[in-house]
């Protein structure tokens, strides 16, 4: 049981790597196509802006990919350290509420 959690865990990492490729894919051939179209009076601009967006989105969508897919571990310790961070805040307001009445 617990392979089956975990396959499912790392299924969606790889979606989002294979996805972000992809999405990498389209931006450069967005770009290679508005790049193309500058030297005529088509407004063509628009590709290429948005192709650098698309590959800046892409790139992002494939590193959040691989950290999720291999740095799970990483997110749980990350989860606790803000825990902790939380618990000893409100444990200092309580102090600090505390010495206020006295």
């Amino acid at each position: 049981m617990t392979d089956e959690k975990t396959n499912k865990n790392k299924l969606i990492p790889l979606f989002m790597i294979i996805s972000g490729i992809i999405i990498l894919i389209l931006g450069i051939t967005m770009v290679q196509t508005g790049f193309a179209g500058l030297d005529n009076i088509d407004p063509t601009i628009g590709l290429y802006i948005g192709g650098i967006f698309t590959i800046i989105g892409g790139s992002l969508l494939v590193i959040a990919g691989i950290i999720t897919f291999f740095f799970d571990d990483l997110k749980k310790k990350y989860i606790r350290m803000l825990s902790n961070i939380a618990d000893a805040v409100e444990e200092d307001r309580r102090k600090n509420k505390e010495e206020n009445k006295k």
